[in-house]
C-alpha cells in the first residue's frame, strides 16, 4: 500500500496559471495513510461526519467511511445550520448531519456527527440530499423519499408531514437517476423522460404553472433527457443532443438564457453545446465540455464563475451571469461541483475550492476568497477522484 498524506496550501496570493490551477508552498493536513472520505467547512450540526460539531479549515477524515467504498456523496441542506450528506457505498446508504425532519432516515430525529445507515434501502444505485430530504432509487427502478413534507416533496400524496424512514413514491416507470432540490423532488427514466414534484411557487416542477404537487408529475416536452440536477429553486437536464435545458428561479441568472425571469417549462441554456456533464448549486451552475472546457452562469456575488483579475483580486463586488461564460482556470477538470456560494474542482491530485469561505468550506481563513485554495491530495491510496458540496450549506467533500 502505498504511503498517503493531504495537504492543505495557503491561498494563493499571485496570479493563477490558466491550465492547470497552481498551488504553492503547503503544510501538513490530518491524517497520514488515512483512506477516508474527506471533508471541511461547516460542521456545527455534525456534517462534517468526523465525530464532531465544529468547523474544519483542513481537511478531516470522515469516521468510518472509506472513499475506496464510496460511489457516490450527495449533501443537502438550505444553509449550514440545516446541512447533512448522504454516501452510497456497496448499493447501501449511510447518512450524516442535520437530522430535525428525519433527513438522515434512520427513524429519528437526532443530529449525527458521524455515519450511520438509512434503514430500509438494498441495491440502491442513486441518491440525492435535498433541503430537508432524501431519495434513492434502486436497481429494480423504485424510488424511496423520506425527510420534510412540507410541499409534498416526498410524493407521497400528502403534505404538511415528516418521514423518518424511507417510503416507496408510486407513480413512475423505471426510473435511473433522482435529484432534490430545497424544496422539490426530480426522477429521471429509463426512457429519457423528467418528473417532478414538491413546491412549484418559482416554477420549480416546469408544469407550466406554479402549482405545489405532492405527486409526481411528468415535464412535458422534456425528452432524450440524460442527466439531472436540481439547484435550491432551479434545475438543469442534459440532453442526447448535449445541449442544456433549465427551469425554476432565475434572479441571479441561473437558467443562463440571457435573461433574469423565471420560467414554469424548460428553456434552452444558451451557447453551450458538446456538454458532458452539469453540476447545479443553489444558484449558481457549472457545464463541463467534451473536451474540457468549462462554463458557469448563476449568482457570482462571490466569484463563483472565477473572473477575478489576479491585478484586482481584493475586489469586493462581481457580476451575476445570465449566459454561460467560459472558465479558462477550470479547463481540463476532472470535476467541477457546485455549493451554495463556492465551488470545488479536481485536477489530478489536487482539490481546488473558491468563492465564499464564512465556514471556511474554501480553507484557510473564514473570509471570501477571490482566488482558490488548493488541497494537494499526494499519493493518496486509493486517490481521491471526486468532489461534492452542500446544496445550500458550506461544507465541502472529496472522495
Amino acid at each position: 500500500m502505498r504511503r498517503s498524506r493531504a495537504l492543505l496550501t495557503a491561498a494563493l496570493t499571485a496570479g493563477l496559471a490558466v491550465t492547470p490551477l497552481a498551488s504553492v508552498s503547503a503544510a501538513p493536513a490530518p491524517a497520514e495513510d488515512n483512506p477516508s472520505v474527506l471533508s471541511w467547512g461547516a460542521g456545527r450540526v455534525g456534517q462534517l461526519g468526523n465525530g464532531a460539531a465544529k468547523d474544519s479549515f483542513v481537511p478531516v477524515p470522515v469516521s468510518s467511511l472509506a472513499r475506496g467504498d464510496v460511489d457516490r456523496i450527495s449533501a443537502g441542506g438550505t444553509s449550514e445550520d440545516d446541512s447533512f450528506a448522504l454516501a452510497l457505498a456497496d448499493r447501501t446508504v449511510k447518512a450524516w448531519g442535520h437530522n430535525s425532519s428525519g433527513q438522515l432516515g434512520n427513524g429519528g430525529r437526532t443530529n449525527r456527527n458521524s455515519p450511520a445507515a438509512v434503514s430500509r434501502l438494498t441495491n440502491i444505485k442513486d441518491i440525492a440530499a435535498g433541503g430537508q430530504h432524501a431519495l434513492a432509487v434502486d436497481e429494480q427502478g423504485k424510488v424511496y423519499s423520506w425527510g420534510d413534507n412540507n410541499y409534498g416533496q416526498l410524493g407521497n400524496n400528502r403534505r404538511g408531514d415528516t418521514r423518518v424512514l424511507p417510503n416507496v413514491v408510486k407513480g413512475m416507470p423505471k426510473v435511473k437517476q433522482v435529484s432534490a432540490g430545497c424544496d422539490f423532488s426530480l426522477a429521471l427514466t429509463e426512457a429519457g423522460k423528467v418528473y417532478a414534484w414538491g413546491r412549484g411557487v418559482y416554477g420549480q416542477l416546469a408544469s407550466g404553472d406554479r402549482t405545489t404537487s405532492s405527486t409526481p408529475r411528468e415535464i412535458e416536452g422534456l425528452r432524450n433527457v440524460t442527466e439531472i440536477d436540481a439547484g435550491c429553486h432551479h434545475a438543469l437536464a442534459l440532453t442526447a443532443d448535449k445541449t442544456v435545458k433549465s427551469w425554476g428561479r432565475n434572479e441571479s441568472g441561473q437558467l443562463g438564457n440571457s435573461s433574469t425571469r423565471s420560467s414554469v417549462v424548460p428553456v434552452d441554456v444558451d451557447r453551450i453545446e458538446n456538454v458532458s456533464d452539469i453540476d447545479a448549486g443553489a444558484n449558481h451552475n457549472y457545464a463541463m465540455g467534451s473536451e474540457g472546457q468549462v462554463w458557469g452562469w448563476g449568482n457570482n456575488q462571490n466569484n463563483q464563475l472565477l473572473e477575478a483579475d489576479p491585478a484586482t483580486k481584493d475586489a469586493k463586488t462581481f457580476t451575476n451571469r445570465s449566459t454561460p461564460i467560459d472558465i479558462p482556470r477550470l479547463e481540463g477538470a476532472q470535476q467541477v461541483a457546485a455549493g451554495a456560494k463556492h465551488g470545488i474542482a479536481i485536477f489530478g491530485e489536487d482539490v481546488f475550492a473558491w468563492g465564499q469561505s464564512a465556514e471556511r468550506q474554501v480553507g484557510g481563513s473564514n473570509t471570501a476568497s477571490t482566488m482558490p485554495q488548493s488541497f494537494h491530495m499526494l499519493n493518496t491510496d486509493p486517490a481521491v477522484t471526486k468532489v461534492a458540496a452542500s446544496l445550500g450549506g458550506n461544507t465541502s467533500y472529496a472522495y
